[in-house]
């Protein structure tokens, strides 16, 4: 995401109102001076975020009312008053089970604690949220010992996925069993949870995703009896041809009740007991429940039954009920509730193999459904939670609402949330204390991981409780005392770049919810290494015809989705190297598509080749333009080193600028030069200060030569590759010319600098930072502006920057941002010597109020120079209380120009 730092930026107007710096201590070189720079209004990053943030909104119209928080049931979750506790947890990080099944140290195995577990214990499950969903273990649990209770959460039940192609979850042969407040997933026709040959249990309180064309929620077989499927949520694969549950012939005694059952049904052949009590069932292409064979005993009261308009446009007259003529006559079905989306529907019933396309059809030709409705009001559809996928929540008029019959077989006290006395038909209970209960979320960036969010809420003036889920497994709480409306503002900053899902849910103190969420994204970068890779050379036709580009002229570079680089790509680390101008001239890189800036990248002189690193936005269809600002034509070669993207990649950390090789002094080399068609290995992992042993990708340097014997160049490459056709540092000889290089770490730790020249030099390299997996700070790419320049009174009063002057930019006021991306440029250089970059040990306040500190310049360059020349170069410049010095470390004035084209930002 391009950001105009405008905002971010003071205005230049600030600066012209400032005066000419006096002499500083710039103790690199030179004579030392007596004062200190007074304070001077410079570019200042002040503002609190990006100024073109992406907003993210949801309206109120897609709030949806759902009930309380889920409770744990006292009957299927309170531990057995006899019988140990066994812990275990379920993460997919968990590989090797070293627990005991002591609470502090668990198993990470279901199966494991219950095969330890002896009738009377309770296993109880837990597991840490991994990116926003439930902690997951991948496992088929058979469970073979009675009277066991086995519980997960309640907020954030565990989960456990299916390994094979077996149920996740199988009662063999056991008695006594309650399973309650677990995540059960399987992508297996055999399904997700199979009952065998079993007695007395209970599964209340779980969410079971069954996937697969065939998939099965719960399966019971026909030895089994006294089963009870109470308050869970089951939600096939989304084909709309599942079935939720099944009974064999030969069960008996089997309870469905208060149950959410999405896109399914229930399916009972020849079971002796059945009572569908209390169910919201959003029926998929087969009937909402189907009762087969010769049953007994058979209750269907209380239901919603929702058919949506997909599961009209399949179902080919297929009734929402159908009971067959073998178990009619030991059926009973009323109470229930039918609500259809479309006109056209099938009906309510199939009755003893006879259709009935209304409930009057029915009512007259069969003495059952005498209190059975037809809904005028649909109930709301649920959008995300555990609940997804099922219209269960009842809206004023609803016919459903106090329907229900109390004394139905299998009837529940509370309904799936745990909200009573339940007198209303379906699976959730109606609150209509606050009818017009509403909430409108709006979320913005504000940091390159950071978001605020604005929740807007409609309601009546009572108390609310707001719960604010991130999608990374953070929880925001607002407690409002109940003005009405309400608003709020919560900020939030993700560890890791991404997209994430925040859902904000309120409480009303008088037991209404509502539920919003709305999905946003990070707008920070962070960098893949990548080459280094010749993206153009004008004067071979590579990426472009070969030609020189004329002057004014604009060559094209494609980026995103160019030899194998992806789309979406942000920024661009390009080395660009202009080669045989014809006259003096400059050249500006930018993202196509966006205006041409008052900047500049490369600045040459006829018959120069020079090189500089830049680091670029691209534009929106993957292309940078590149364009020539000098009088003549020149060539112009863009080797590529890496791109940002906004995912989660390599992370920056700064260093600051440190030496790590001199072939001068024997500073982490050899003493003595280069040779010709030489490479000088560098370790980088282990060897350069503030590098950890593990997780580098990529380092950012700055490249130095000096004393060349010839003509040449040198490529800085990875260790364990071949020599690219790319080069970093272009010289003549007797040059000291430096480049920034941001390059690929190898295997072993190490680059390789190669010399490119026929004859031998010195190479100094300096390390500004690194890149690596574990977190850092993400790129945030502005728009490319001029921050300073000393030739131009309308930003700066105080003509060239003398000879041992420094110059502090009071840069910004956050901690959060941790380097600049300049591109700083000498120009009317009247000595030779080189710019130094250092953090500044004084507050601004310090420097306002005339108490600071004379700096001392850093052992180190950014770009070197000789009487005359041109010389620009990029810089990863680290603040220090959010200044940045620029050290001329030279006894002449010069000129200097200083454009910024990003920042690096923590989390």
């Amino acid at each position: 995401m391009l950001v105009s730092h405008r905002r971010l930026i003071a205005t230049a107007a600030s600066i012209a109102a400032g005066f000419a710096f006096l002499p500083s201590q710039a103790f690199a070189a030179g004579p030392a001076q007596p004062t200190v720079p007074p304070a001077v209004e410079a570019p200042a990053l002040t503002g609190t975020g990006p100024s073109t943030p992406k907003t993210f909104t949801s309206p109120a119209e897609k709030s949806y009312r759902v009930q309380g928080k889920a409770a744990p049931q006292a009957a299927a979750a309170a531990p057995r008053a006899t019988g140990r506790t066994i812990y275990a947890v379920t993460a997919s990080t968990c590989t090797t089970d070293t627990g005991t099944g002591a609470e502090a140290t668990p198993f990470c195995s279901l199966q494991h604690a219950v095969d330890a577990a002896a009738p009377g214990d309770t296993v109880k499950v837990s597991g840490t949220m991994e990116s926003g969903n439930p902690a997951r273990s991948r496992e088929s649990v058979v469970i073979r010992t009675s009277g066991l209770t086995v519980i997960g959460g309640d907020s954030v039940p565990a989960k456990v996925d299916s390994a094979g192609d077996q149920p996740t979850l199988t009662l063999d042969g056991v008695s006594d069993v309650t399973i309650s407040h677990l995540y059960l997933s399987a992508y297996t026709g055999s399904g997700t949870v199979a009952v065998k040959g079993s007695s007395r249990i209970t599964l209340d309180s779980n969410h079971i995703w069954a996937g697969g064309q065939k998939g099965l929620g719960v399966a019971i077989d026909g030895a089994s009896s006294s089963v009870a499927v109470t308050r869970t949520h089951i939600a096939p694969d989304p084909t709309i041809s599942n079935t939720a549950v099944t009974v064999a012939a030969g069960a008996r005694d089997v309870t469905l009740a208060g149950n959410l059952l999405a896109r399914s049904g229930i399916a009972a052949t020849g079971v002796q007991g059945l009572n569908v009590t209390g169910n919201t069932i959003q029926r998929g292409c087969l009937p909402a429940v189907a009762v087969d064979g010769a049953g007994a005993a058979v209750s269907i009261q209380n239901n919603l039954v929702v058919e949506s308009t997909e599961a009209a446009a399949c179902d080919s007259g297929v009734p929402a009920v159908t009971v067959s003529a073998e178990s009619a006559a030991a059926t009973t079905t009323d109470y229930n509730d039918f609500y259809s989306a479309v006109t056209t529907g099938a009906g309510p019933y199939r009755w003893a193999g006879t259709a009935y396309p209304t409930l009057d059809a029915f009512r007259a030709a069969q003495p059952q459904g005498a209190h059975d409705t037809v809904e005028a009001v649909a109930p709301s559809m649920v959008g995300s939670g555990y609940e997804f996928g099922v219209a269960y929540a009842l809206q004023p008029g609803s016919t459903a609402i106090g329907a229900a019959n109390p004394s139905a077989p299998g009837a529940l006290t509370a309904d799936f949330f745990g909200n009573g006395p339940m007198t209303d038909r379906g699976a959730v209970k109606y609150l209509s204390t606050n009818p017009n209960f509403t909430m409108a979320l709006t979320a913005r960036n504000t940091s390159a991981y950071g978001i605020t969010l604005t929740v807007n809420v409609t309601s009546k003036p009572v108390a609310q409780d707001l719960y604010v889920t991130w999608g990374d497994g953070a929880t925001s709480v607002v407690n409002f005392a109940g003005d009405k409306p309400v608003t709020s503002t919560l900020s939030h900053r993700y560890q890791k770049l991404g997209d994430y899902t925040v859902t904000a849910t309120d409480y009303d103190r008088s037991g209404n919810t509502v539920r919003n969420t709305v999905n946003v994204g990070t707008v920070g970068s962070q960098y893949t290494p990548y080459g280094p890779k010749r993206l153009l050379d004008t004067r071979d036709g590579t990426g472009a015809t070969a030609a020189k580009i004329p002057a004014g002229g604009t060559a094209r570079v494609q980026v995103g989705g160019n030899a194998g680089i992806p789309t979406g790509v942000t920024a661009a680390v390009l080395n660009l190297t202009v080669t045989n101008p014809v006259t003096a001239g400059h050249i500006d890189a930018y993202p196509e598509g966006g205006a041409r800036p008052a900047t500049s990248n490369v600045n040459y002189q006829a018959g120069q080749t020079v090189p500089n690193l830049v680091t670029v936005p691209v534009g929106a269809n993957g292309y940078v333009d590149l364009y020539n600002g000098g009088w003549g034509s020149v060539d112009l070669i863009a080797d590529i080193t890496g791109y940002f993207t906004q995912s989660n990649a390599n992370g920056y950390y700064e260093i600051g600028s440190k030496r790590l090789v001199d072939t001068r002094d024997g500073t982490g080399a050899p003493r003595g030069q280069v040779g010709a068609y030489r490479s000088l290995p560098v370790q980088i992992v282990l060897s350069a200060p503030g590098i950890p042993f593990s997780g580098v990708n990529a380092v950012a340097l700055n490249i130095t030569v000096t004393d060349p014997r010839s003509d040449g160049h040198l490529t800085v490459y990875p260790s364990g590759q071949g020599l690219p056709t790319a080069s970093n540092v272009n010289f003549t000889a007797g040059q000291t010319v430096a480049n920034a290089v941001i390059v690929p770490v190898g295997a072993d730790g190490r680059i390789q600098v190669y010399n490119g020249a026929w004859a031998s030099t010195d190479v100094i390299v300096d390390v500004v930072g690194y890149y690596g997996m574990y977190g850092g700070a993400a790129y945030m790419p502005v728009e490319p502006e001029r921050l300073l320049d000393t030739r131009d009174a309308s930003t700066w009063r105080g003509g060239q920057l003398g000879g041992r002057y420094y110059v502090p930019l009071h840069m910004t006021d956050r901690s959060d941002i941790r380097a600049f991306v300049f591109n700083t440029t000498v120009t009317g250089t009247r000595d030779a010597g080189h710019l130094s970059i250092g953090a500044d040990g004084n507050t601004w306040q310090a420097y306002q109020n005339g108490t600071a500190y004379p700096q001392t310049a850093p052992d180190v360059s950014t770009l070197n120079w000789r009487r005359g020349e041109t010389v620009p170069n990029m810089a990863q410049a680290v603040p220090g209380n959010g200044i940045v010095d620029l050290f001329n470390e030279s006894d002449g004035p010069l000129d200097l120009i200083v454009d910024i084209f990003g920042y690096y930002q923590n989390g």
